[in-house]
C-alpha cells in the first residue's frame, strides 16, 4: 500500500513540475511592478532590445526563437538547455521586480509555448515507476538485492526531483549546475544495493529531463552524471569519502558539456593561436564554454559533497523509524507474548533464550541486534495453536506423536511456521519480523521423523520433500543468525556435560550442517562473520549454563 502511494506521488510530483510555470502564468499573468514568482529562463537569439525602444509582441517572438544547437520540444517554452551555451540567454530571477520589457518577454514566450503532450508525459512517468518495481524484482537472489528497499528508493527519488525543481524555480543557477549525482550517492551511503542504485539513477535521469530540459542531449547528460555517481559511490562513513566520487561526477559532467559544445571549443582553439599575452589569457578565461565547463565540474563536485551532509540525517531518521516500529513489540507484556507464555510456556522460555543468543550474535557481527531480539521473541508464535505437539510444552504428558505416523507428525511440526505467519499478520507484527518466521527454518529437514519413516516398513515410498519446511531459506544475515541461534538453544538442552568445549563443538556442528544442507546459500554470510557468530554463541551458552557452588545441604551425607 505504501509503495503504491509513493508511486502515485512520484507520478503526480513530476507531472505537476512539468506544468507548474504554465499553470501559474495562466492563472496569474505577469504585470509590471510585480515580483517574479519563480526564476524564468528565456532563450534569445539576439540581445534584448533597449528599454526605451521596447519591441512589440511579434518582434519578441522572433527574438525568442531558440538557437540551432538548442532545439526546444514542440509545444514547450524554449527554455535554455542545461548543456548548451546560449548567447543572449535571459534569466529573470526569483522575486525580481518585473518591468514592461520583462512582461512582454514572458507573454511572448508563454503564447509561443502551448502545452506539452500530456498523454505521452503520463505514459513515460508510469512506465518509469513500473520499471523500478520490475527492475528490483528481476534482480538476482543476492545480498545486493535484499539490502535494497524500494520504498526508500521511491521516497528519496521523489525528494531528489523536488529538490531539482526547487533549485530551478528559486535560484538563478543554470540547469547544468543541478546536483544530479546526489541521489545515487545517498542510496549507496544508506547501504542500498548497487544494482538498485543504477536503476534509480536511470529513472531519476529520465524524470528529471522531463522538466529540466526535454531534449535528447539533456537526457544523455543526466544519464552520464547519474550513472557515474552510481558506480563511483561508496559507503561514505567519513566526509572525505565523498571527494573522489564528487571529482569523478564532476569530470563526467564537464566532459559531456565539452563534447556538446565542441564547436565553441574549436572557436576557442582558434583564438588561442594568437600570440601569448596576458590579455589573451584573460579573454580565454572569460569564454562562455570555458566558464561553463568549469561550472559543470564544480557544481557536480559540490553536489557530491552534499551527500555527507544529508546522510547522517537520513540514517538517523531511518533508524528512528525502524526502532520506534520495533520497540512497540519488545515489551514482554505484549499480548502476543503473554498469550505465548500462557499457552506454550516451554516455547516462551525457548524464545527468550533464542532472543538472547541472536542479539549477542548480532552485536558481534554488526547485524540489526534489535530486530534479532524481537525476531527471537516471535519466531515460534505459531506453536500457540498446537502447543502439545512440541516436546518443550509436554511436561511429562503423553506425547501425541507416539500414536501418529512420521508423515503426519512432520506435517504438524512444519505447520507451526504457517500458523506463525498468520498470527503475526493478525497481531500486526512488523513485516521485517514476520519475514523471519518462515526463514528461521528455511527448507530444513525434520530429521527425527524422516529417520523414523525410513526405518518403518511401508509400501509408500518416503519422499524427502514431504519432511522439509517450505522455506524460503534465510535471505539476510539476521535470518541466518536466527536460524543458527534457534537450533543451538534447542540442542544445548540435550548436553550431558555443559562445558565450553562441548558448547563449541555443538555450535560449529550446527553451523556446518546448515552450510552443507545449503541453508545459507541465499544470504551473503562470510567466514569471518560465521566465526564471530560461533564465538558469540559459545560465550552466551557458557553464561547461560554457568556453574554455582553446591549448598551444604546438597553435599551433606544422610545419617546412618
Amino acid at each position: 500500500m505504501i509503495r503504491l502511494l509513493l508511486n502515485v506521488i512520484l507520478v503526480l510530483a513530476v507531472f505537476f513540475s512539468c506544468y507548474l510555470e504554465e499553470v501559474v502564468l495562466s492563472f496569474r499573468p505577469p504585470q509590471a511592478g510585480q515580483r517574479s514568482l519563480f526564476t524564468l529562463r528565456l532563450l534569445n537569439q539576439t540581445p534584448a532590445a533597449p528599454p526605451l525602444a521596447a519591441p512589440d509582441a511579434s518582434e519578441v517572438e522572433a527574438a525568442l526563437k531558440p538557437l540551432p544547437n538548442a532545439p526546444a520540444l514542440p509545444g514547450r517554452w524554449p527554455l535554455s538547455g542545461p548543456w548548451v551555451i546560449a548567447a543572449g540567454e535571459t534569466i529573470i530571477p526569483f522575486l525580481h521586480v518585473l518591468d514592461e520589457q520583462d512582461v512582454r518577454r514572458i507573454e511572448a514566450a508563454h503564447r509561443s509555448g502551448g502545452v506539452l503532450n500530456a498523454p505521452f508525459l503520463l505514459f513515460t512517468m508510469i512506465f518509469v515507476a513500473g520499471f523500478l518495481a520490475v527492475f528490483r524484482a528481476a534482480l538476482p537472489h543476492t545480498r545486493s538485492r535484499r539490502t535494497g528497499s524500494q520504498n526508500l528508493v521511491l521516497t528519496l527519488l521523489i525528494l531528489h526531483l523536488l529538490l531539482l525543481k526547487a533549485l530551478l524555480l528559486f535560484t538563478p543557477l543554470p540547469a547544468y549546475m543541478m546536483p544530479v549525482g546526489l541521489l545515487p550517492l545517498l542510496l549507496v551511503g544508506l547501504n542500498q544495493s548497487r544494482a538498485l542504485t543504477v536503476g534509480a539513477a536511470v529513472a531519476a535521469s529520465i524524470l528529471s529531463a522531463l522538466f529540466v530540459d526535454p531534449t535528447f542531449t539533456s537526457l544523455i547528460a543526466l544519464l552520464v552524471a547519474g550513472l557515474t555517481a552510481a558506480l563511483a559511490a561508496n559507503a561514505m562513513t567519513r566526509a572525505v569519502d565523498a571527494i573522489l566520487p564528487g571529482m569523478l561526477i564532476g569530470a563526467a559532467s564537464a566532459a559531456v558539456f565539452s563534447v556538446v559544445n565542441f564547436p565553441a571549443w574549436q572557436a576557442v582553439a582558434e583564438q588561442a593561436q594568437a600570440p601569448l599575452q596576458l590579455s589573451a589569457f584573460n579573454a580565454l578565461a572569460t569564454q562562455p564554454v570555458i566558464a561553463g565547463t568549469a561550472m559543470a565540474f564544480g557544481s557536480a563536485f559540490l553536489g557530491g559533497l552534499l551527500a555527507p551532509v544529508f546522510l547522517p540525517l537520513l540514517r538517523a531518521t531511518r533508524y528512528l523509524s525502524t526502532t520506534l516500529k520495533l520497540r512497540r513489540f519488545s515489551d514482554l507484556d505484549h499480548p502476543t507474548l503473554k498469550k505465548l507464555f500462557n499457552e506454550a510456556p516451554g516455547t516462551y522460555q525457548h524464545s527468550l533464550g533464542v532472543a538472547y543468543l541472536a542479539q549477542s550474535a548480532g552485536d558481534a557481527t554488526g547485524a540489526d541486534a534489535l530486530l534479532l531480539r524481537i525476531g527471537g521473541y516471535y519466531h515460534d508464535i505459531g506453536k500457540i495453536l498446537t502447543p502439545g505437539d512440541f516436546i518443550e510444552n509436554q511436561f511429562n504428558e503423553p506425547n501425541p506423536h507416539d500414536r501418529l505416523g512420521p508423515g503426519e507428525s512432520a506435517r504438524r511440526i512444519i505447520q507451526h511456521v504457517a500458523n506463525g505467519v498468520r498470527l503475526a499478520a493478525e497481531f500486526r507484527i512488523p513485516k521485517m519480523v514476520l519475514k523471519l518466521i518462515p526463514q528461521h527454518h528455511g527448507t530444513q529437514l525434520v530429521e527425527f521423523f524422516y529417520d523414523r519413516a525410513l526405518k518403518e516398513k511401508s509400501k509408500t515410498p518416503v519422499r524427502e520433500i514431504d519432511f522439509r519446511y517450505p522455506g524460503p531459506k534465510p535471505q539476510s544475515l539476521e535470518a541466518a543468525i536466527l536460524m543458527i541461534a534457534d537450533a543451538v538453544e534447542a540442542a544445548s538442552r540435550t548436553l550431558a556435560e555443559p562445558t565450553r568445549t562441548t558448547f563449541d563443538k555443538l555450535v560449529r556442528m550446527i553451523i556446518v550442517k546448515r552450510i552443507a544442507d545449503g541453508q545459507l546459500s541465499e544470504c551473503d554470510v562470510n567466514t569471518r562473520e560465521i566465526e564471530k557468530i560461533a564465538k558469540a554463541l559459545v560465550d552466551c551458552l557458557e553464561a547461560m549454563f554457568h556453574s554455582r557452588i553446591r549448598y551444604p545441604w546438597q553435599t551433606r551425607q544422610p545419617h546412618s
